[in-house]
């Protein structure tokens, strides 16, 4: 199924990714999710996945963030735009493509921990990869300011340490 995987800067990548995304998440399905109006990070990059016809059939976006978590600074590892073509779900795609970020935020980029949003129906998926839910405040930028997010549910990837709780700032826009 899993060709091969790349890795791009986030620009780059969204010439391959744009079908993709587009597929999964066409105007009218984002008309009616609960982050619909939410102004995310650019990723920093992609991860892209083909299946053996050179096809993308996977992405997930990485986004690398100097924050705060009660107060310390940390190093987060974003992971975001997790996607997986239609034909392809169930097949390990998602896990492909979330374990490459985790394995490029740790090894590369030196990050404390890994941080992704996602929608309660997706949290098992996330829970059975090895991430687990925060439980404390998380603030990010948006238009209106400095504001607290609550649109989807948070989930770190321990790396350097292991935040369950407590308050994070993301000091930028979610991704």
């Amino acid at each position: 199924m899993i060709g091969h995987i790349e890795i791009k800067a986030g620009r780059v990548g969204w010439q391959q990714a744009a079908s993709l995304l587009k597929a999964v998440w066409p105007p009218e399905v984002v008309a009616a999710l609960p982050w619909r109006e939410v102004v995310w990070a650019y990723p920093d990059w992609r991860v892209l996945v083909f299946n053996p016809a050179g096809e993308i059939i996977g992405h997930a976006a990485m986004v690398l963030r100097d924050g705060t978590w009660d107060g310390q600074a940390v190093k987060v590892g974003g992971i975001g735009g997790v996607a997986t073509r239609e034909d392809s779900r169930g097949r390990g795609v998602a896990r492909a493509a979330i374990s490459k970020a985790v394995q490029e935020i740790q090894n590369i980029h030196q990050a404390d921990f890994g941080l992704l949003f996602c929608e309660p129906r997706l949290a098992p998926i996330y829970e059975k990869f090895g991430w687990h839910s925060f439980k404390g405040d998380i603030f990010v930028t948006q238009p209106r300011g400095h504001v607290q997010f609550d649109v989807t549910e948070p989930y770190v990837f321990d790396l350097k340490i292991a935040p369950r709780a407590g308050v994070l700032d993301l000091c930028g826009l979610p991704w």
